[in-house]
């Protein structure tokens, strides 16, 4: 038969086990920091790379969307050519370190997935000029 003592021991356990679960769903899903989130950029894009996403340490989601009819490259603004270590940007000749988004296609980071979707982001068409992208930031 279980003690008074044993009882306490267990609810104690119980509670501690809830209050992590509770902490590891606010890590997942935070609550919103601005009052007016997400915020939408329509940008119109050409061969030569852009920034379309500054830095921010805010941000917790981020979403890209080609609405356009040609490819649009992607990449974070610190990327890092291996194994040499350069910072250098990828261009339509180079384009490693960049995620192509298909016409009519979407790229998401979910804060459940990437907790911190910090970084600065630049993004360019593989042809043409003022070629769609639109992107979508969540505080």
């Amino acid at each position: 038969m279980a003690t008074i003592d044993d009882i306490n021991s267990t609810l104690q356990n119980i509670a501690r086990q809830l209050g992590q679960q509770a902490q590891s769903q606010g890590n997942a899903v935070p609550n919103a920091t601005a009052s007016s989130s997400p915020v939408t950029y329509a940008i119109s894009l050409s061969t030569t790379a852009a920034t379309v996403a500054a830095v921010s340490t805010v941000r917790y989601g981020l979403m890209f969307h080609n609405p356009g009819t040609a490819n649009v490259y992607v990449y974070p603004t610190n990327v890092y050519l291996y194994p040499s270590l350069a910072s250098t940007a990828p261009t339509t000749a180079v384009v490693q370190g960049s995620f192509l988004i298909y016409p009519g296609g979407t790229l998401s980071f979910p804060s459940t997935v990437f907790a911190n979707v910090n970084c600065g982001w630049s993004a360019f068409s593989g042809t043409g000029s003022s070629q769609a992208l639109t992107v979508v930031e969540f505080y």
